[in-house]
């Protein structure tokens, strides 16, 4: 079974047509490469950081009372959320890439997830109390295997469509060649075969597994639970509208982490 989607973005309808000068592409060409590393390396320090190895710091912001520091960290989410909410959806896209390249959409979307998710490690506000830890060694070494696999659980499923072309690189690239970027086409393949949203099944599972549950590790797991339940439902109606028979089909046959995502989608 094929069907057309990108399952963190609902494809757009538009034809990205390469921009007229060669000097031009090869701007927009190091646009993009910029913006995919900046990308990336907002989510290798988010994965770093709820693996222990780099510290949410605080950076320059400072606050008191611990309901304040909550409110703050949530704000850095929601931050997040909304950017995603409003990037991804067709009506923006199609406005938006009559003001920008429409090669350079994705990687504007993928620059600006990067610079908040580095936000969102470097000013998150730290809430040390433990709610429970894992004392077992052998319990710790699981769940922190655990959130390994998520973060790589996640990583793989970007290959699984393709990798490149999500986080823009496909798209300026082409446009450097001066060939067009159709939308992007989706095969089932790998987990999308039993998983419908393995990024976000991935981003949960790394979430969750920690051996250390302190307050802002709860407080950043719940953020972005909500969400992924509230994106993904909307990604969901996109789909349906987009696909129509075949979406519905293989909505029937392939489930996601979220059983209820279907029904809210619907409303």
């Amino acid at each position: 079974m094929a069907t057309q989607t990108s399952h963190l973005i609902p494809p757009t309808e538009i034809l990205h047509r390469p921009v007229d000068s060669a000097f031009s592409r090869r701007a927009v060409f190091a646009y993009g490469v910029g913006a995919y590393n900046v990308g990336v390396a907002g989510l290798v320090a988010l994965i770093l950081a709820t693996l222990g190895i780099l510290p949410f710091t605080g950076g320059p912001v400072a606050i008191d009372g611990q309901g304040w520091r909550i409110a703050f960290n949530l704000g850095l989410i929601s931050l997040f959320g909304v950017q995603h909410a409003i990037m991804a959806r067709p009506a923006f896209k199609r406005w938006w890439t009559q003001v920008i390249p429409a090669a350079a959409e994705r990687s504007t979307f993928v620059a600006l997830s990067g610079i908040l998710m580095g936000a969102i490690v470097g000013l998150w506000q730290p809430l040390p109390e433990v709610i429970w830890s894992a004392e077992n060694g052998a319990l710790r070494n699981a769940l922190l295997g655990g959130c390994a696999f998520g973060w790589a659980y996640l990583l793989a499923a970007t290959f699984a469509i393709d990798h490149f072309e999500l986080f823009g690189l496909k798209q300026v690239w082409r446009n450097l060649k001066g060939l067009r970027t159709p939308s992007p086409t989706f095969q089932a393949r790998l987990m999308y075969r039993f998983d419908r949203h393995p990024i976000m099944t991935g981003v949960l599972i790394g979430l969750w597994s920690t051996p250390d549950l302190t307050l802002e590790r709860l407080v950043l797991a719940l953020g972005f639970t909500a969400y992924i339940v509230v994106g993904v439902a909307v990604e969901e109606r996109d789909l349906r509208r987009l696909h129509g028979a075949h979406y519905h089909l293989y909505a029937k046959r392939v489930r996601t982490i979220i059983p209820f995502v279907g029904m809210l989608a619907k409303r």
